[in-house]
């Protein structure tokens, strides 16, 4: 009685519908096993570029703290505020070196060469004859 059972199951597997639905199956199972590894890849990807903004962030934090502690004295203040605003204080006054007469002639060349000449235009010209005269 074995016997007629395992031909029977036999017929069964082998038939053309059930190879069918065993390949439909499979390929329900392949695509999602292909979904998984997908998202396996773009979370490995995401967490190297979270790692790496991490590191980026890290590394600005503790630019920060230093800038913080630099300002939390009165020197680094006044440093900051002389860096950004044209600020002197009272008895100070500003000195402006245009050149050194002692440099040697190619320094020199530099120098002139460093010099821009503003063009004005002819309108610009009139509009500053008219403010001259009122």
């Amino acid at each position: 009685m074995k016997y007629r059972n395992r031909t029977h199951w036999k017929r069964i597997v082998s038939s053309p519908i059930s190879l069918i639905i065993l390949v439909v199956i499979f390929c329900v199972l392949l695509r999602a096993t292909w979904s998984i590894y997908d998202k396996d890849r773009l979370s490995a990807t995401k967490l190297a570029q979270a790692q790496i903004e991490l590191a980026k962030l890290n590394v600005r934090q503790t630019s920060l703290a230093a800038q913080v502690s630099r300002l939390s004295t009165d020197e680094g203040i006044e440093a900051e505020i002389r860096s950004k605003y044209p600020a002197v204080k009272q008895g100070e006054s500003v000195a402006v070196i245009i050149g050194d007469s002692n440099l040697d002639s190619s320094s020199n060349d530099t120098a002139t060469s460093s010099i821009q000449i503003v063009h004005t235009a002819w309108w610009e010209k009139v509009l500053q004859m008219i403010e001259f005269w009122k």
